[in-house]
């Protein structure tokens, strides 16, 4: 090295989120990647990892604003057009990936062996469990397999290695996360199932994870969760509802009052008639005489938690961007349901682009590297863009016809026969659309050449007989003609 320059490879700090572990000091050795764990950055002691996994699991499962939530981010993801940019890829390479991890491009169908390959929506589905836990790991498992004839005449080998399945490794059953100094990922400790007596954890080497992180700083692997900033509005709104609960039921049937005589009965036995009533069908009291008791109702108002409530779902659905689940109850708020729908939306292609990303360098790279070598080119998983991830319709579909961008073929009626769920096309009773009429040059039109020939002029009506003057018609005649002499000086 010389003098004054920076070593190469050489770091010396590190990113922080990492910690010595524990076990290292139980055992000999030397120092290794396993040597290293992740620390959480977390301060919240009841959400740092692993304590974290129980809370946010109890989060998604009994708070119906974040069930609602999750869905809303997961759903569109699975529903995203999945598809592989194959430029510059060996089209049998293509078809080899499709196959193992099931996917298959729009109108073509998915030919593979029995047990072989994953399906991908499924690993979606377990893949978007990084959302409320902040982080999912799998485990691939690879099969031999005897080549295909297609692959065959490109390369030369007899067997090929199949991914059987991405098995899903639960963050609750995870023990710990090891890393390296430098924060790189080495493996994860995975607590035992007992079968026999004692078993060690198992570890599970970073060569056989795929590790989807959510929001991931230096070299804490735990991820953020999508549920963190509306933790502490789901604590309050928990006791709140439970609050709501307790007023409802009180203030409902009144509370009871017992007037008693001491010669009677004692305090004590007064206040237990009290608390021992509860409202219900074949509620009853039986007092001794002397015992006046009445259920008297809520004088005044009392307190509605339920514009808290309220605030604290708006803050539940803000905290992932998801603003439109709290639209409709208010007047012109629907107005935003748009802009709003475009931003969740926003982030939901950011985190489907971040799970294409991963699953192609540590899924399909691994896939091709080890069956075709390291310098064969592989395809990359994409999402497509989810704002437009919209289904065609026939009519936009005619538009494009008629306007020569695309051009009608087999395939595309047997796409559109499969998608609107009509029968399959049969060639034997199919009916050939007449072709239109063309008219030589010079011709009549064929409307004119079929038209009917025009009327024929109509007669001219016959003219009415004169009509006879009576006499008092003559006397007015001659009066109008000395009228008309007088005025010209006729006389």
């Amino acid at each position: 090295m010389i003098e004054g320059m920076v070593e190469i490879n050489a770091e010396q700090g590190t990113p922080g989120g990492i910690a010595v572990n524990p076990e290292r000091w139980f055992r000999r050795g030397g120092a290794s990647n396993s040597d290293y764990v992740v620390d959480p950055l977390e301060r919240n002691l009841d959400l740092k990892f692993p304590q974290s996994i129980e809370v946010f699991d109890n989060m998604r499962t009994t708070e119906g604003q974040i069930g609602s939530l999750l869905k809303a981010a997961i759903l569109p993801i699975k529903g995203a057009n999945w598809r592989l940019d194959d430029k510059g890829v060996n089209k049998r390479v293509v078809k080899f990936v499709e196959q193992n991890i099931g996917l298959a491009k729009p109108g073509e169908s998915l030919a593979r062996r029995r047990r072989q390959g994953i399906v991908l929506q499924e690993h979606l589905q377990q893949a978007c469990l990084m959302l409320p836990f902040g982080f999912m790991a799998f485990e691939q498992v690879y099969d031999v397999a005897d080549i295909s004839d297609d692959l065959r005449k490109d390369f030369d080998q007899d067997y090929v290695l199949y991914l059987r399945k991405l098995a899903p490794r639960l963050p609750r059953t995870i023990k710990q996360i090891h890393v390296g100094r430098d924060g790189g990922l080495t493996g994860i400790t995975q607590e035992p199932m007992v079968e026999r007596g004692f078993e060690d954890p198992q570890f599970i080497g970073v060569e056989n994870l795929v590790m989807y992180v959510l929001d991931k700083e230096g070299a804490d692997w735990t991820g953020r969760s999508i549920l963190r900033q509306a933790y502490k509005h789901y604590l309050i709104n928990d006791k709140l509802l439970r609050l709501v609960a307790q007023i409802t039921e009180r203030n409902g049937m009144g509370v009871p009052v017992v007037k008693y005589d001491r010669e009677v009965m004692s305090q004590e036995e007064a206040e237990g008639i009290g608390a021992d009533f509860r409202a219900g069908a074949r509620a009853s009291i039986a007092a001794p005489i002397g015992t006046d008791v009445q259920l008297l109702g809520v004088t005044g108002s009392t307190y509605d938690p339920l514009p808290v409530i309220k605030y604290n779902d708006e803050k539940i659905a803000g905290s992932a961007l998801a603003m439109f689940l709290t639209l409709g109850h208010d007047a012109g708020a629907r107005s935003l349901g748009e802009t709003f729908v475009d931003i969740f939306t926003a982030s939901l292609q950011a985190i489907a682009d971040e799970l294409a990303a991963v699953f192609t360098e540590h899924v399909i790279r691994d896939l091709v590297e080890l069956n075709f070598g390291p310098d064969e080119p592989y395809p990359a998983l994409v999402p497509g863009n989810m704002s437009e991830n919209k289904k065609i319709t026939t009519a936009s579909l005619k538009e494009l016809v008629d306007a020569g961008v695309i051009t009608v073929d087999d395939t595309l009626e047997d796409y559109m026969r499969r998608v609107e769920g009509l029968p399959e096309r049969d060639k034997s009773t199919a009916r050939e659309k007449p072709a239109p009429v063309v008219a030589a040059p010079g011709a009549p039109a064929a409307a004119d050449a079929v038209a009917e020939p025009a009327a024929a002029p109509a007669a001219p009506a016959p003219a009415a007989p004169p009509v006879q003057l009576s006499g008092h018609d003559d006397e007015l005649k001659s009066m109008m003609r000395q009228i008309i002499e007088l005025r010209t000086g006729g006389r």
